[in-house]
């Protein structure tokens, strides 16, 4: 997988937003409402690829680590990255404020 693919539904999905807000400013407010069904969408790809990314990356250091068989070589450092971390918290604050649009986006005009 394109380690770029995460950051790309992020930004895809911020760009959705935006435009749902334009549109519900200058045409419709029910068009802010349902753009946000799209934010969460594109939010919850972007999780679910850092997500596997990140268990690929961790089944790939885990194999064989700590086996007698292996030399006991022990369990090397699983923390995410800095940048996986950032792009983790991202995901988790697309997903939310694309649920607030997608539920209550609607009235923010009125």
């Amino acid at each position: 997988m394109n380690p770029r693919f995460p950051i790309s539904c992020l930004i895809i999905s911020w760009l959705i937003g935006l435009s749902g807000y334009v549109l519900g400013a200058y045409s419709n407010p029910e068009y802010f409402g349902r753009v946000g069904s799209l934010v969460v969408l594109f939010g919850v790809i972007s999780e679910y690829a850092l997500l596997k990314a990140e268990l690929g990356r961790l089944y790939n250091l885990l194999k064989g680590q700590g086996a007698a068989t292996y030399g006991n070589l022990g369990i090397p450092d699983l923390t995410p990255s800095p940048w996986q971390q950032k792009q983790a918290l991202m995901s988790h604050i697309t997903i939310v404020v694309g649920t607030v649009i997608w539920g209550f986006g609607d009235l923010w005009f009125k």
